[in-house]
């Protein structure tokens, strides 16, 4: 592929996984890895790899979006810190457990789980949307952040088992579990996810699965796109980002399904 058009493809994944990061409050992986492989071409590990790398610049300016750009921070560090600290050690075990546990049952339950957290979320936009902007994060308290560690943890292992990213169970899970606002859900999942990202990227480094120029492109066309899509978030009504939320989490049931990967497998043989 000719370097320009590499460098085109590269920006325009970046384009829509930053507004997706912003405007969602996840680490934007979830379209990077698949539209690398499909657009640019590159294996799944690879593809992987580089989309870790290219989460974390995008990741810390959406946060920064979020804490600064609004009169009050929509971030809780300390919930996002506990979230961290259980997400890191889960996806490694997760990681580590993937290859003991039969692919095609695995993407069944989390599609699954995807889809009635999505569903639960469609329903509160459309039925609960009042009650949703007054829940806050001034409700967690001091003995609720070992459960959060804890259900960071569970977020993480489900996130090494099945290959994706712990936003999308992040923030339902903050949402539905601790009562805390859309918003400062997204804001904290954002922060909570780069440790891991991190992580990731340095291992897959390590094993010379990072196409760092490809990240490069892809954080530099990602950082705006990722900025105006927290500046977006915090300006749609909170009813409807919840409703934004539920049908990505629909969508990406729909992409996590066994049925799906095993009909792409049978095209490219």
């Amino acid at each position: 592929m000719h370097r320009s058009s590499a460098r085109r493809i590269d920006g325009a994944i970046g384009v829509l996984a930053g507004l997706a990061s912003g405007l969602l409050g996840v680490g934007g992986g979830f379209l990077m890895v698949p539209l690398q492989t499909m657009w640019a071409r590159t294996d799944q590990h690879r593809a992987t790899g580089t989309s870790l790398a290219a989460i974390v610049p995008i990741a810390i300016v959406a946060v920064g979006a979020y804490y600064l750009a609004s009169g009050t921070p929509q971030v809780n560090l300390p919930v996002g810190a506990a979230l961290a600290a259980g997400g890191a050690v889960g996806a490694t075990a997760g990681s580590i457990a993937s290859a003991r546990i039969p692919e095609r049952a695995l993407r069944a339950f989390v599609a699954i789980l995807l889809a009635a957290v999505g569903l639960k979320e469609l329903y509160d936009a459309a039925v609960a949307g009042p009650a949703l902007h007054a829940a806050t994060a001034a409700g967690v308290g001091v003995e609720q952040y070992v459960l959060i560690a804890v259900c960071g943890l569970v977020i993480g292992i489900l996130s090494g088992l099945a290959g994706l990213g712990g936003g999308i169970f992040m923030v339902p899970t903050l949402v539905i579990g601790f009562g805390i606002s859309q918003r400062i859900a997204q804001g904290t999942s954002l922060v909570a996810i780069l440790p891991t990202a991190a992580i990731g990227a340095a291992i897959h480094h390590k094993n010379g699965e990072v196409d760092w120029r490809a990240a490069g492109v892809i954080a530099a066309a990602g950082v705006p796109a990722a900025v105006a899509g927290a500046l977006l978030a915090l300006w749609v009504p909170q009813r409807v980002l919840v409703g934004l939320f539920g049908a990505f989490l629909l969508l990406a049931a729909a992409r996590t399904w066994p049925a799906g990967a095993g009909a792409r497998a049978r095209r490219r043989a």
